[in-house]
């Protein structure tokens, strides 16, 4: 039986591939996901240690700081071999004029703590210093066409730091600060370190250096370097778990001591949010691509069965069992799944290489490993979930196999009747779960909508989740009864318009509901993953609609310009201005002033409220218009201060701590408080000539043009100030990044969501496929009658591409409509707290939907249809 099994499986591969397709694509997905969430781990684990060299172990403070003292009893320790403390601090680099920022790092005192690969040059001595590779770009040091890095020369390494006995780090002012600088010999070029351990370029200098600008910075010079960490290399043939437990007892409750090993992995789960929750998440789409695999494997073994139905009696009338005919297509099942999860794997395997290649290629900033490395759970969870899948899609045409009766299938197979597709309680069981589901899903949404509390979000959340599930195995239990009907009345909408055609739109409809069961399971699988693109389309536009309108709101201006210095020059200035895409540019001027308030004082930031800001803001109402006497706070500021709404409140501005004027000034303004957002005081211009009258402006509003690309704008405003700042360039921020930025990741999480959800969407066009193949077997003989009586082939050929189209289009207009309400109600739960709800609908996914659905429907019957047309009229009825 064995043998005759898989000589009946060479005979149907044309149609056993099509059901692979199926089990490959859900498999290849499952398998890229996995091996996915195996590269984040493994590239960000490598990023994290890269700054560790080939450490062991890290000791961190904990109950006190650590110090020279601390390194020198670790090393003492027989488990240890070396161990030496970290220290870095922020200082500014200049070459011929050029200034550039870095974190201040020393040389390792061991090898096997050295983090930095050299590309050109040596790494620096006493009174040198190696330069990051982006650093040395930016300071003029960069390989041109025809030189190499320029190594040699001298640049001039600076930092600031507070005097032991001066002011307070406290203290929010830069006269208090002091700076120290050498001329040091650029020894080097290093590499730039993996993006996520630094945005900062390191300036490499000699340990004895790093250390003493290390003390200035944290207590003036008056005190001995404390370290931010204390690294430890493990002795020979010691383990790095015994070197960490003889440094855990030698350190007692004074440090945290872990293994580098342990680090890089806590490290690298906050960094990615837990691999785990994300490979689950893309599992659970994987999940849908399975659900829908199993959908087409089941209609296409119905398609075998239907084909093998003489085959099938004979075997039973030479004397094979109905076990046997049930182990046959079980087997027949699990050899297709296995083989096609087996390719699922290989497809799944080289796709992940293939983006190895291709992020081998971009600056990317992370380590990036040449070859795939695939685990034993990458391998084995898609091959058993694969073959499992398959075998489960197979048990129900394995039955229907068995109940072939050998007689009567000897017989020529007659056309099947129009007959109901579901029965009483299939109706029941539909109405009591979609209708309960339907409340709880309003219910949710409205409970959300009446209070904002986090608690009353998760019930509601929990409500809507339980209420949409139900809901939806409602749809699909109905779908039965939903599919033909719906069929019937798009199908004579048609006939109506197509004139001519008409009878072949009829004919195609009432073919299309003949066999009701298997219609709505082929359009369940569309709505299913058209469902679900537009549920996910909908969710992120109206999310990105809400949150759009409320960062207008509480943060309405496009880009901000701040001054290091005292003011913006007027070159600056003039710079923003001709930047293509600056609509508008006006200038904001502020002052720090000093609050007392009970037995202590603090500082704040005032600036003034002029009409040139209010014409570039977007949310006009975010500037009030102040009368003259009048500060405008939010509600922290004014808890803070112990003051309420109309009380006076006195400014004093120029004293010691806020040197804003050469002499101090006090002017007392009455308190105007708004509770709706948070944001620095505000006071009229005419106030701000009052308490600094000769202060210019520090700060710039910038209003983008509409329809310009945000991102380019804020990019191109920091190259035009940088390009005519001859120091520290202005820091440039500005809602309207932000807002792009946020657009950007809402399009890449759509845009990959979008396409893994699209996987669920081609099986499903794989099962019209299919359920057309199905029905032009159990039709043959009706078509060879219709050609018979004059039918043509093109006739019939059109009939099957109506067939298709309506099974696409209602399955998508299906799945259009459940995507819709349980995008907007997951929106309205989920946003209810962030502001006023925008509920949007995503027309153009909506549109790509409706149009895949036809080109789907007209593909899927290509084949079935060419099939249907060569068959001979004569040669049919024969049969």
């Amino acid at each position: 039986m064995i043998r005759l099994t898989f000589s009946q499986m060479r005979r149907s591969i044309p149609r056993l591939v099509a059901s692979s397709i199926a089990v490959l694509v859900a498999t290849a997905f499952v398998t890229a996901t996995l091996l996915g969430g195996n590269l984040i781990t493994d590239i960000t684990y490598r990023s994290v240690t890269a700054s560790y060299g080939d450490a062991d172990v890290l000791v961190t403070p904990e109950t006190s700081a650590l110090g020279a003292a601390d390194a020198e009893a670790l090393m003492a320790l027989p488990e240890i071999d070396h161990a030496e403390g970290s220290v870095s601090l922020f200082g500014q680099i200049e070459v011929d004029g050029l200034n550039d920022s870095g974190n201040v790092q020393p040389v390792p005192a061991h090898g096997a703590l050295d983090p930095f690969e050299v590309i050109a040059g040596a790494l620096p001595g006493p009174g040198e210093v190696a330069l990051s590779e982006s650093s040395a770009r930016r300071l003029g040091l960069g390989p041109a066409a025809d030189q190499s890095w320029q190594v040699g020369g001298t640049a001039t390494l600076s930092v600031q730091f507070y005097p032991a006995d001066g002011a307070s780090a406290e203290v929010d002012s830069e006269d208090s600060l002091e700076d120290v600088s050498e001329d040091l010999r650029v020894s080097g070029i290093v590499a730039d370190p993996p993006a996520i351990n630094s945005i900062l370029s390191p300036v490499v200098v000699d340990r004895s250096l790093a250390e003493e600008w290390a003390a200035l910075e944290q207590s003036g010079g008056d005190a001995p370097v404390e370290y931010t960490e204390v690294v430890v290399v493990a002795a020979p043939g010691v383990g790095d778990q015994a070197a960490a437990e003889a440094a855990s007892v030698a350190m007692g409750d004074q440090a945290n001591v872990r293994t580098v090993h342990e680090v890089a992995q806590q490290r690298a789960a906050d960094f990615t949010g837990d691999t785990r929750m994300l490979v689950g998440f893309v599992l659970a789409f994987a999940a849908v691509a399975m659900f829908v695999a199993g959908l087409v494997i089941a209609n296409t073994f119905q398609v075998l069965i239907a084909q093998r139905r003489h085959t099938l009696a004979l075997l039973r009338c030479v004397g094979a069992t109905r076990s046997q005919i049930r182990r046959s297509v079980l087997v027949e099942a699990l050899t297709v799944g296995v083989l096609a999860s087996i390719g699922g794997i290989l497809l799944g395997l080289g796709l992940g290489q293939i983006a190895l290649a291709v992020a081998g290629t971009q600056d990317l900033g992370i380590p990036i490993p040449a070859v795939v490395s695939p685990s034993l759970a990458t391998i084995l969870v898609p091959l058993l979930t694969g073959t499992l899948v398959t075998v489960i899609a197979g048990l129900a045409p394995a039955k229907a196999a068995t109940a072939v009766a050998p007689i009567s299938a000897l017989r020529p197979a007659e056309v099947p009747a129009l007959r109901r597709g579901g029965s009483t309680l299939r109706l029941v069981l539909a109405l009591l779960l979609g209708i309960p589901g339907t409340l709880m899903l309003v219910g949710a949404v409205v409970l959300s909508s009446v209070s904002d509390s986090g608690d009353i979000m998760l019930l509601s959340l929990a409500v809507g989740v339980l209420g949409g599930m139900l809901s939806l195995a409602g749809v699909l239990v109905g779908a039965v009864f939903m599919v033909p009907a719906i069929i019937r009345v798009a199908g004579g909408l048609w006939a109506r318009l197509a004139g001519r055609s008409r009878a072949t739109v009829r004919l195609a409809t009432a073919n299309s509901a003949r066999n009701p069961r298997r219609t709505s399971a082929t359009s369940t699988a569309l709505l299913i993953g058209v469902g679900l693109v537009v549920m996910v389309a909908t969710g992120a536009a109206s999310a990105r609609a809400t949150l759009e309108n409320e960062l207008l709101s509480y943060f309405p201006v496009d880009i901000a310009v701040s001054s290091p210095g005292p003011e913006l020059s007027n070159a600056q200035l003039t710079a923003m201005s001709e930047v293509e895409g600056i609509e508008q540019i006006a200038t904001r001027r502020a002052v720090t002033v000093e609050v007392d308030h009970g037995s202590e004082s603090s500082l704040f930031e005032v600036f003034e409220v002029t009409d040139d800001l209010r014409e570039v803001i977007r949310d006009p109402a975010f500037l009030p218009d102040l009368e003259t006497g009048t500060v405008r706070m939010d509600q922290h500021d004014a808890e803070w201060l112990g003051v309420s709404d109309g009380e006076s409140i006195t400014f004093r501005v120029g004293s010691a701590e806020a040197p804003a004027a050469d002499e101090a000034t006090e002017v007392e303004l009455q308190v105007d408080i708004d509770t709706s957002r948070s944001f620095p005081m505000m006071v009229s211009a005419q106030d701000m000539d009052t308490m600094a009258p000769d202060i210019a402006p520090a700060h710039a509003w910038l209003r983008i043009a509409d329809g310009a690309n945000e991102l380019d704008v804020v990019r191109d405003v920091q190259d035009a100030v940088a390009e005519v700042s001859g120091g520290a360039a202005p820091w440039v921020s500005g809602e309207a990044a932000e807002r792009a930025a946020l657009d950007q990741v809402i399009e890449t999480l759509l845009a990959v969501i979008i396409g893994l959800l699209g996987v669920a969407v081609v099986i499903a066009v794989i099962g019209v496929a299919n359920t057309l193949s199905l029905s032009v077997i159990e039709r043959r003989r009706e078509h060879a009658l219709l050609r018979a009586v004059g039918m043509t082939r093109g006739q019939l050929r059109g009939s099957l591409v109506v067939e298709g189209v309506l099974l696409a289009v209602v399955g998508t207009g299906l799945g259009t409509v459940a995507g819709l309400v349980y995008g907007w109600a997951g929106s309205s739960i989920v946003l209810s707290g962030v502001g006023d709800m925008h509920l949007v609908v995503p027309w153009g996914y909506v549109a790509a939907c409706a149009a895949g659905a036809v080109i789907a429907g007209v593909l899927a019957s290509v084949l079935p249809a060419r099939s249907a047309a060569k068959a001979k009229p004569v040669a049919a009825l024969a049969a």
